[in-house]
């Protein structure tokens, strides 16, 4: 299948800024949130635990806001104050 009239972009990840959160931090972790499916709703007719993957801010271990903004109901008390 032929490529017309698409541009081939390339990107050098060296000229690409790094994210830094608003408290200086330059690391983040990955970790997991978990929601609950009912019983009622599953497919195996038993409770079912869902891990949604997130990313954290390695200073104050919460939620940045700018990955809380794609997980819209989210909790409160997980997402930081820094950007």
């Amino acid at each position: 299948m032929e490529n017309i009239g698409k541009k081939e972009i390339r990107v050098n990840p060296r000229d690409l800024p790094w994210i830094k959160c608003s408290k200086g931090n330059y690391i983040w972790e990955t970790s997991f949130v978990m929601k609950r499916l009912s019983p009622l709703l599953s497919p195996t007719g038993k409770e079912e635990r869902i891990p949604m993957e997130v990313i954290l801010c390695k200073t104050c271990g919460k939620v940045p806001a700018f990955m809380a903004k794609e997980i819209p109901d989210l909790p409160t008390e997980i997402i930081s104050d820094c950007e």
